[in-house]
């Protein structure tokens, strides 16, 4: 039987976004340490993104990744993950590096010194979809090597941004060398992850520690939930285009951030 696996999705940890258009996938800090001690207190087994390659991670094993090169990775995530012995996978956009709310080169140097995978997220998380080809080629290989050379450490994995780009996006990055590509559609991966974009679980705010552990745990309604969520919102973007669903969308958060003001 083939091991089967759950890839999480985080994003920012901290009380509350840096941007409105981080929405519910900002987690505070002490959601996101209750979610970890549990997995730990329940051994259960994570993954890294290389086991999960080659199929040598436990049945039912957990794979924790971060995308958007927050500095909430370093201040909050490493050093709970490096107490609890957890591997991870950050994903970070070059153009963004260093810049307000995001880590810095040496912070990312720092990560990977103590074992942890740095993938890209894109040159700047622009959506993949309906780029020229030039730009999309830009936007996969330009970061990779960008990140290559200010870390000095092969970047095996990419994660796409917003989830977009598709078949496109996969056949360029596999041809570029990466050997994983991560989207964002809900699932399961079993066995070996294979050619195909890896689903993921994000982990949103709303879900608490009881939904996260649905998600661990794989529970039917749960995905069924999850994978309706993404149906509505990625077939409107498909259907009004990915400008206009961002700008929406941040006109969207942003009227909600003021309301709470």
């Amino acid at each position: 039987m083939r091991p089967s696996a759950v890839v999480l999705m985080y994003h920012r940890l901290s009380d509350g976004p840096f941007d409105p258009e981080e929405g519910d996938y900002v987690l505070s800090p002490s959601l996101f340490e209750a979610q970890m001690r549990w997995l730990a207190a329940g051994r259960r087994p994570v993954a890294t993104l290389a086991q999960l390659a080659e199929g040598r991670h436990q049945d039912g094993a957990v794979v924790l990744t971060f995308d958007d090169g927050c500095d909430s990775d370093c201040t909050v995530a490493f050093p709970l993950l490096r107490s609890l012995g957890f591997p991870a996978a950050f994903f970070v956009n070059p153009a963004r590096v260093g810049a307000e709310g995001r880590a810095g080169w040496d912070d990312l140097r720092a990560l990977a010194a103590e074992g942890f995978a740095i993938g890209s997220h894109g040159l700047d998380h622009t959506l993949l979809d309906g780029l020229a080809p030039g730009e999309l080629e830009r936007q996969i290989v330009e970061s990779r090597r960008a990140i290559e050379d200010r870390l000095g450490a092969r970047v095996d994995a990419l994660s796409l941004p917003g989830g977009s780009g598709g078949e496109r996006a996969r056949r360029k990055a596999l041809a570029a060398g990466y050997r994983l590509v991560l989207g964002s559609r809900p699932g399961v991966v079993r066995g070996p992850a294979g050619a195909s974009v890896l689903p993921r679980l994000a982990v949103r705010s709303g879900h608490g520690l009881t939904g996260f552990q649905a998600a661990v745990e794989r529970r039917p309604l749960f995905l069924l939930g999850q994978r309706v969520r993404y149906s509505v919102a990625h077939g409107g973007r498909r259907l009004i285009g990915a400008g206009t669903y961002g700008r929406l969308r941040r006109l969207w958060l942003g009227r909600g951030s003021r309301a709470e003001d």
